[in-house]
């Protein structure tokens, strides 16, 4: 089974980054959605939705940017 490259140098800081993210941007919508007088199931799905669209890359960039900056960290496992 063919992994994706990304995946298969050191998926600890991504595995762990890309959830922290998604949950903390999800998070932050229900709050707003439910301070906005939204109470209804959609909030809550459109908020699931936009923590993945938005935490997702945004996990991944700052993976990389983590990688990139630390000097002790092997030049051929940026990714």
């Amino acid at each position: 089974m063919a992994t994706h490259r990304s995946l298969r140098r050191h998926p600890g800081l991504r595995w762990f980054n890309i959830p922290l993210f998604v949950a903390s941007i999800a998070g932050t919508a229900v709050i707003v959605a439910l301070a906005l007088g939204f109470y209804t199931w959609w909030a809550f799905a459109i908020s699931g939705v936009v923590g993945i669209v938005l935490g997702v890359p945004l996990g991944i960039w700052v993976t990389n940017a983590i990688k990139r900056a630390d000097s002790a960290w092997p030049p051929e496992r940026l990714g």
